[in-house]
């Protein structure tokens, strides 16, 4: 029987004696934790920070955290501990770039918890310890931030003490990239101009995504002239590669074409990702040719004695990019001549002295359209035949004359 010799109240000996043998037993109640965890652990750790088995010196502020896996004199050891660790299948690259911008936050590791690697470093070489089991007398104060790489989630655990930092993963990437693309061309554009093509592609997704292509086609009728992204003569394409497009960024991609002809040029783009799925996209520009039109009027016979037959052909050489369309051309003849016939490209008719030819519907770039016209002379004089020729193309008409001396 214990006496109580300290003057208390019966009831406050009782919690005195409570309190004291909890103290004395803690150390062994510790023991009959460890001895009820599973001790198949393949390391059971008690002790942190000693300076030859620790990673890197101790870190009391998460800035001190980035310093070290920044550290260039600690980089690559980074690199040999975090592709030891279990389930790692990311790029070093998104470890770096989540060290030094992740949020970063403080946790306390209970005594007891089965951990499933630490790092260390025995006789100067970096290990890794797997299913390892805290064994220490208190918990362990660390660092903790999470990342993504290459379309798994992955947690990074620092102990303050020692750095021996090890990289849990957590599976797929619950997060996952969304593109848009958008094609822009001028609407209309003269065929002696450069055509530019602008793609805007973007992630409107919770995730990157590590590489983006993004493909123009090379459309019929048009030569690729330049852009920043690579050519694809076989395939008729120009390919872009976008690493790390990150969630709400966006690219603007850009080519520049020539038109070989008029007419329209429909420009078919796409976008994917490595997760992100395909999205397609087109636009157009309507190529305009330059009109430009040769007119000649020239009489066969000249001078023409009176009562004979002179003969005026007409030419009409496209000398444009673009189609002539409704040409049109109407002769007049003065008093002192008559109008006999006409051939060539269309009829003609003739009413008093006003020869009017059946208009050509079309006229293609580079082609030729003639006439020829056969008037008589029936009085003497310096006569002019007069010929005026009107499309489509042109918002005033084109005149020419050929003089004549009749006698």
């Amino acid at each position: 029987m214990i006496c109580n010799t300290l003057g208390m109240h019966p009831s406050q000996f009782q919690i005195f004696i409570q309190n004291k043998l909890f103290t004395y037993l803690l150390p062994t109640m510790v023991l009959i934790i460890l001895a009820s965890s599973p001790l198949s652990a393949q390391h059971i750790a008690r002790r942190l920070g000693h300076p030859t088995t620790r990673f890197a010196d101790p870190i009391y502020t998460p800035e001190e955290l980035r310093d070290r896996f920044s550290s260039e004199e600690l980089k690559a050891d980074v690199a040999v501990i975090v592709n030891l660790c279990d389930g790692w299948q990311g790029d070093i690259k998104d470890f770096y770039y989540a060290a030094a911008t992740a949020p970063i936050t403080s946790l306390q590791i209970p005594i007891g918890t089965r951990l499933p690697a630490m790092s260390a470093r025995k006789d100067g070489k970096l290990i890794l310890h797997r299913d390892v089991l805290w064994g220490g007398n208190a918990p362990i104060d660390a660092y903790e931030f999470f990342f993504y790489s290459k379309g798994r989630r992955y947690r990074c655990v620092t102990p303050k003490l020692c750095c021996n930092f090890w990289v849990e993963d957590f599976g797929p990437d619950p997060r996952s990239p969304v593109l848009t693309i958008e094609c822009n061309a001028p609407d209309a554009v003269s065929i002696s101009r450069p055509v530019k093509v602008c793609l805007t592609v973007k992630n409107t997704g919770d995730a990157p995504d590590e590489l983006v292509t993004v493909k123009l086609s090379v459309p019929t009728g048009a030569v690729f002239t330049r852009s920043n992204g690579e050519t694809n003569a076989a395939a008729r394409r120009v390919v872009w590669n976008i690493s790390n497009l990150a969630p709400g960024s966006n690219k603007r991609l850009c080519a520049d074409f020539h038109a070989q002809q008029p007419g329209s040029l429909t420009f078919e783009s796409s976008a994917s990702g490595v997760v992100a799925q395909l999205v397609e996209t087109w636009c157009a520009t309507r190529v305009s040719g330059i009109p430009a039109v040769l007119f000649e009027v020239i009489d066969i016979d000249d001078p023409i004695e009176v009562g004979q037959q002179d003969i005026y052909e007409l030419s009409v050489i496209n000398q444009g990019s673009t189609t002539l369309t409704n040409v049109k051309i109407v002769c007049t003849l003065e008093p002192s001549q008559q109008y006999v016939s006409c051939t060539g490209a269309t009829t003609a008719q003739s009413q008093e002295n006003v020869i009017t030819l059946t208009p050509l519907a079309t006229l293609s770039p580079k082609d030729t359209a003639k006439w020829q016209i056969v008037v008589k002379s029936i009085a003497s004089g310096d006569v002019r035949f007069t010929a005026e020729l009107a499309s489509d193309q042109f918002q005033r008409p084109i005149k020419e004359t050929e003089a004549t001396r009749q006698y």
